[in-house]
């Protein structure tokens, strides 16, 4: 059964994606943190784009705003794993493009109860928005508009006003060519570590 919190593309846009090298990490895992002793959700932002075709993802927060990254993680390749984010609540944009005309998802990720105490809680997700088919000319991205997207009566069907933003710097990366940059996660400021305190290496 396909997963609804995500795009559902056709095999042969899976295919050119995939012979392209654009790949794009879609779900969201429950991590444990032994130290705080609780349970965060882990999503990463990835994809990018190669001509006419793009595929990107990134997390906010559920108000629609930025988050900082847990870290970046640098690749050889383009249009890969960008950056690692964490959360007790994450919301998921997602976008697929063909030229001009784009696919959206978006998604929030949250946290289940577990069925046996101290075991992985389930991840639970609900879809938020989904728009097919929008429409955004290369002229219009760059002023800084975001696809446009039709009922299948011929309504206008607007993103929610919050996660506008987000949908505009996630199709920027359905867009980016040979992809190396963070679109929708932001970097912050690492924290000095207490005095005494062990380093560790977090590996992606």
């Amino acid at each position: 059964m396909a997963n609804e919190s995500r795009l559902v593309l056709p095999k042969p846009m899976l295919a050119k994606l995939n012979s392209l090298g654009i790949y794009c990490q879609t779900w969201v895992t429950a991590e444990r943190q032994e130290r705080a002793k609780r349970w965060v959700l882990r999503g990463v932002e990835s994809g990018g784009s190669a001509r006419e075709f793009g595929r990107y993802i990134s997390f906010f927060a559920p108000t629609g705003s930025r988050l900082e990254w847990l870290q970046k993680a640098d690749r050889i390749g383009a249009n890969g794993v960008h950056a690692i984010v964490i959360g007790e609540t994450l919301v998921s944009v997602e976008v697929a493009r063909v030229e001009e005309t784009y696919q959206v998802v978006i998604a929030k990720y949250e946290l289940g109860k577990p069925k046996v105490e101290g075991k992985r809680p389930p991840v639970e997700s609900s879809v938020l928005f989904r728009g097919m088919d929008g429409q955004l000319p290369e002229k219009l991205r760059k002023q800084g508009l975001a696809p446009a997207f039709l009922t299948r009566s011929g309504e206008v069907k607007a993103v929610p006003s919050e996660y506008l933003e987000a949908v505009k710097l996630v199709a920027t990366g359905a867009t980016c060519a040979n992809c190396k940059h963070v679109h929708g996660l932001m970097s912050g400021t690492p924290a000095a570590p207490e005095p005494g305190a062990e380093v560790v290496s977090i590996a992606s």
